[in-house]
């Protein structure tokens, strides 16, 4: 009998996280819930106070209230706004703290004179203000949070359990208290904590697979590039190293001119590796306002490369911000800037492609004889550096396996852009732009200065000392 081979399991998501960190997108179309639910808690609250004005004793604590709990409901809307993302917990306790605070007041405004636990609103109130909670904050939180407002209602309750209107154990009105808060509590506990794990499975099945056939096709991409390099050689390199082999002879003017054609070589090598995501995103902007018969002048300043040390999720969310932009109506093609700087060490493929072909921009140095063979071996020394750049940046990723908390860099990018719109108009169509930038970047800067628009945020990156 053969033992069967155990399935692994798949890495739980942090305990941190939640469904507008993981999925911005997803939390956006989840911010409805925060006004629908804030509205059931106003009204829920203004017509219990009124059906129960017999046992209110005294007036002005029931006002007040129930004005408190309309704060709450309203910071909580306010909160949940997507420009204003992410949904920090500070907002949550003050939610929370507010909706205790009600509860409190409203249990001292009918003190001695409240008859039944169950048609007390603050509870209810207050465990669907936790409800809301959901989208926005990580499942344990919730529950810590529901689970201290569930004893604060439950001693509460113990309090007042001798002056109510019906003689059963204190202890059952504690819980009949407690539960109106831990049930929505423990419910929005849940859904969080299964949503997140959901979205974290999704993305790191999704990483592992895109992982897999990067490293299925880069031998065949590391060969195409060979044999395009080898292609472009046979066009003039080749035909001139036959003449010099026919002849066999070397003079001066072919000296030069295989000093030429080496610089050539090694300057569009240099210009493709230099390329980034960053530049095939202006490329492509330039070309379709290029069809649209405007003039673009879009400048990229970012001599680190630093943004190939982007993640997919920041390089997704910065170039939709781009591409709308560029789309708004009153935009100035003449105006783009993105500049990208930052602190810390560069990312490392940044040393090795200087290292393999010089710095970007490096004037050309007096070449001796042996220019004219390496200029046949160029191609092949290029596949040979890709190859030590993929063993170099598998030990990278080994060695971020523990990062060190003192090896992280920031990297910066900022977006000057004019656009001639009204400041509300502005607004409104950045805002579901920069719910996601908040959620996956550090910090999150709008400046608007009619009509120039600048849109500064901030990634953190962790580094590797030990790569060279």
């Amino acid at each position: 009998m053969t033992r069967a081979t155990p399935t692994p399991r798949r890495p739980r998501a942090p305990a941190s996280a939640s469904q507008q960190r993981l999925d911005p997108i997803g939390g956006l179309a989840a911010w409805p819930l925060a006004p629908v639910v804030s509205a059931i808690v106003v009204t829920y609250a203004v017509v219990a106070t009124i059906s129960r004005m017999h046992e209110i004793q005294i007036t002005e604590l029931a006002g007040v209230s129930v004005a408190v709990l309309m704060i709450a409901a309203a910071v909580l809307v306010w909160a949940a706004r997507p420009d204003l993302a992410p949904f920090t917990r500070t907002r949550a306790i003050v939610i929370v703290a507010l909706g205790l605070a009600a509860h409190l007041l409203a249990a001292a405004s009918t003190w001695q004179f409240n008859g039944m636990i169950q048609d007390d609103f603050a509870p209810i109130g207050l465990g669907l203000l936790l409800l809301a909670l959901a989208p926005f904050r990580p499942w344990k939180e919730i529950l810590v949070l529901g689970v201290s407002s569930a004893a604060v209602v439950g001693i509460t309750a113990l309090a007042q359990s001798p002056f109510l209107g019906i003689q059963t154990p204190p202890v059952l009105f504690a819980i009949i208290a407690m539960t109106q808060v831990l049930a929505p509590a423990l419910a929005s506990a849940a859904y969080s904590r299964q949503v997140v794990n959901s979205i974290h499975r999704w993305q790191t099945d999704a990483r592992r697979a895109i992982r897999a056939r990067t490293e299925e096709s880069r031998g065949l991409l590391a060969r195409e590039v060979v044999d395009h390099r080898l292609t472009n050689l046979g066009a003039d390199v080749l035909p001139f190293l036959a003449d010099v082999l026919a002849r066999q002879e070397l003079t001066a003017a072919d000296i030069k001119r295989a000093r030429s054609f080496a610089f050539q070589v090694r300057r569009v090598l240099v210009a493709e590796v230099d390329h980034t995501w960053l530049d095939d995103l202006i490329d492509r902007e330039r070309i379709g306002l290029t069809e649209r018969g405007l003039n673009p002048l879009c400048v990229i300043a970012d001599p680190d490369r630093r943004a190939t040390g982007f993640d997919s999720d920041q390089r997704a969310a910065a170039g939709a911000l781009i591409v709308a932009l560029c789309t708004l109506k009153g935009f100035d093609p003449t105006s783009l800037v993105v500049q990208i700087d930052g602190s810390g060490a560069a990312p490392t493929d940044t040393a090795q492609v200087t290292q393999a072909f010089g710095l970007r921009g490096a004037l050309p140095t007096p070449a001796t004889d042996t220019t004219t063979i390496a200029i046949v071996t160029a191609a092949q020394e290029q596949a040979a550096a890709q190859a030590r750049t993929q063993a170099r940046a598998q030990a990278q990723l080994h060695s971020q396996m523990r990062p060190r908390r003192d090896d992280r860099a920031v990297d910066t990018i900022t977006i000057q852009v004019v656009i001639s719109l009204p400041p509300y108009q502005r607004r409104r169509a950045l805002r579901p732009y920069l719910s996601v930038l908040r959620a996956v970047f550090a910090r999150v800067r709008v400046t608007s200065r009619h009509p120039l628009l600048t849109l500064e945020f901030t990634a953190e990156r962790t580094t590797s000392k030990g790569i060279k």
